[in-house]
């Protein structure tokens, strides 16, 4: 008879002691699919099969994707024999183009109208060494190491 109470009672306390964990367990789930705003108020579960289009007032939207940068936006070609350095932008207006020596000076400056049109610069008269040539066209800027005379 004791065995029995006791089964009775171990079964009794087991049964018990899941249902207590079930809704815990139920209310921790909730939990991460509510989300707390900046300003402190707990934000309606949103369903995950349909993301809506434009956010609620008082949610923070996603950042904007940044397109990645297009390698091929600046081409630089250095002839040493010829003394001849090539640029060609990617940019369809007016672009400035500026070789600076290592120390950051600006040795040649040259506007092209047109990027699609190769600026052929004349570098016979620098020194040997590593420059650096910037192309600006409005808000894009972009930059190329080059070696000349080498």
């Amino acid at each position: 008879m004791k065995k029995l109470l006791l089964f009775v009672l171990a079964s009794t306390l087991g049964f018990g002691a899941a249902r207590a964990q079930a809704p815990a367990a139920a209310s921790a789930s909730a939990a991460k699919e509510e989300a707390i705003l900046p300003n402190g108020a707990v934000a309606a579960p949103v369903a995950a099969a349909a993301p809506a289009a434009t956010p609620a007032p008082g949610l923070i939207a996603p950042a904007p994707e940044t397109p990645a940068a297009n390698p091929n936006a600046i081409k630089v070609k250095a002839e040493s024999a010829a003394g001849k350095l090539t640029v060609k932008t990617d940019n369809p207006g007016p672009t400035r183009v500026e070789v600076t020596d290592a120390g950051g000076r600006p040795v040649i400056t040259h506007t092209m109208m047109n990027g699609q049109i190769p600026a052929v610069l004349n570098v016979s008269q620098l020194p040997a060494g590593s420059y650096i040539v910037h192309c600006t066209a409005y808000e894009k800027t972009g930059m190329r190491r080059v070696m000349i005379g080498q």
